[in-house]
């Protein structure tokens, strides 16, 4: 039998991520400030927290004041943390001493430095802590006593295995909200099995999906299941955090917002709590129909290609200069557009074409009839035309083509980012927007470990012969 503590070290979402020290203990020769008993964090936290709101002011972002610790890698628990943060959370994005996150190990490189790893570590802070340690292990429930949220993306069981399993963290901080993410979830028949995004995307259903229905399926160009938990994930943690601070007494709370002077004394706040979520239900919750489809009517769904079964024409046509289009007017309102913009005006009074129900089971037909004629003008003429006809018109984009695109530029999709490693750096911008507080990106992507002194020193009060001596002993 496998051991747990080792197997399980290993982040759900990662490869390989490098080994963590083995235990040792805590550093002796500087004594470390031991944290406030349980009751007195306790209370302190069930007071309103004012560091974000008391001095805040009103052109600040958000989350400002939230406080997250970032434990995971690739990528659906630090992408949770990198959406926090651009909206002005404070992430302390927790690194392995001397090796750091995986995520600066995965190209492209430039130099040797990781491009993905800037855009994902983007405003957040490095800190360097060895997690199998005990001493590691003591800081990092120091700073869950000063934490809103923690993320992490372990395989189910490793925080556990390092005595840092959600009853110890709330014991610590009842108030905080945990996060926890792997492919199958932390309960179930499959809760050990490793796995990556392939596996969400398979047992989610959408590989099956995806593809032509004579050839294998084909995963997505991205790793999807991932960064859609990621986005799941961040939603979970704001809805648990409005929920913790909305209080006991949400009439209050309300009356709050109507100026009601019974408002006056802020409800007491509930207690923070666990999410689970995992890479395959990601997937599962944007099936569409699919489910009640096979519940009620048995419809096992198939790989469609880029058509779809109850929509005609529809497909990517290849144009005369080699690139690739779709022209979206399969609806009886926008098909007569089409037929007239391809100089077919008499399809829609044709019987195999009059309707959506005939144009779907005469798909074949219509789709070649489009095609054959895309394929004699070029994306931009046919582009012109559609725009002219009022017919919903799509350029299949490379990544060139994205960050030359005016639209694209006039909304600031893309943005530059002045990256402490390779400098100015152009990356996606922060998203959504919001119009009265949008996000920024306040720095680049941190060097390993950048945040130590701050972090340890200035929010957990060590002094530098302590921080040196966690140094020496390899806990930071």
């Amino acid at each position: 039998m496998k051991k747990r503590a080792a197997k399980r070290a290993t982040p759900v979402c990662a490869q390989k991520p490098a080994a963590v020290a083995p235990r040792a203990k805590t550093p002796g020769r500087a004594k470390a400030k031991a944290p406030a008993p349980a009751h007195a964090r306790a209370a302190r936290r069930a007071a309103p927290r004012s560091r974000a709101a008391a001095a805040r002011p009103a052109t600040s972002l958000p989350l400002a004041g939230l406080r997250i610790i970032d434990l995971g890698t690739r990528i659906a628990a630090p992408f949770a943390a990198t959406l926090l943060a651009d909206f002005g959370a404070e992430v302390i994005k927790v690194e392995q001493p001397r090796v750091g996150d995986f995520m600066r190990t995965i190209g492209p490189f430039e130099d040797g430095y990781s491009l993905w790893w800037a855009v994902e570590g983007r405003n957040k802070k490095s800190i360097t802590l060895d997690l199998r340690k005990p001493a590691g292990q003591e800081l990092l429930k120091r700073l869950v006593a000063e934490a809103d949220a923690l993320v992490e993306n372990f395989q189910p069981g490793t925080l556990e295995d390092w005595n840092l399993g959600p009853d110890v963290l709330h014991a610590i901080n009842p108030l905080l909200v945990l996060s926890r993410v792997s492919v199958y979830g932390q309960t179930g028949p499959y809760r050990d099995r490793p796995g990556l995004d392939r596996n969400g995307i398979a047992m989610g259903g959408l590989l099956h999906l995806t593809g032509y229905k004579d050839r294998p399926p084909v995963r997505p160009g991205i790793i999807v299941s991932d960064y859609l938990t990621g986005i799941f994930n961040a939603l979970g943690v704001m809805i648990a955090l409005y929920e913790r601070d909305r209080g006991d007494d949400a009439g209050r709370v309300r009356g709050a917002r109507a100026g009601r002077a019974n408002a006056a004394a802020r409800p007491r706040r509930r207690e923070g709590q666990a999410l689970d979520l995992a890479l395959y239900a990601s997937i599962l919750r944007i099936l569409e129909h699919t489910v009640p489809a096979f519940d009620h009517l048995g419809i096992v769904r198939g790989r469609e290609g880029n058509r779809l079964a109850n929509s005609a024409p529809l497909d990517n046509w290849e144009t005369a200069d080699g690139q690739f289009v779709s022209v979206i007017a399969a609806g009886d309102g926008l098909f007569p557009r089409l037929a007239k913009l391809i100089g077919r005006p008499d399809l829609p009074t044709d019987a195999r074409f009059a309707t959506l129900e005939a144009r779907v089971r005469n798909s074949d037909e219509v789709n070649g009839i489009v095609a054959a004629w895309c394929k004699q003008h070029d994306a931009s003429e046919i582009e012109r035309r559609c725009l002219d006809a009022g017919v919903p018109f799509a350029r299949t984009m490379t990544v060139a083509d994205i960050c030359a695109d005016p639209h694209v530029a006039a909304r600031g999709d893309i943005t530059t980012v002045v990256d402490p490693i390779v400098g100015p750096l152009r990356m996606q911008g922060v998203y959504p927007r919001l119009s009265r507080t949008p996000g920024k990106i306040r720095s680049g992507a941190p060097r390993l470990g950048e945040h130590n002194d701050e972090v340890y020193g200035k929010l957990l009060g060590l002094s530098a012969a302590q921080r040196a001596r966690l140094r020496a002993d390899r806990v930071i």
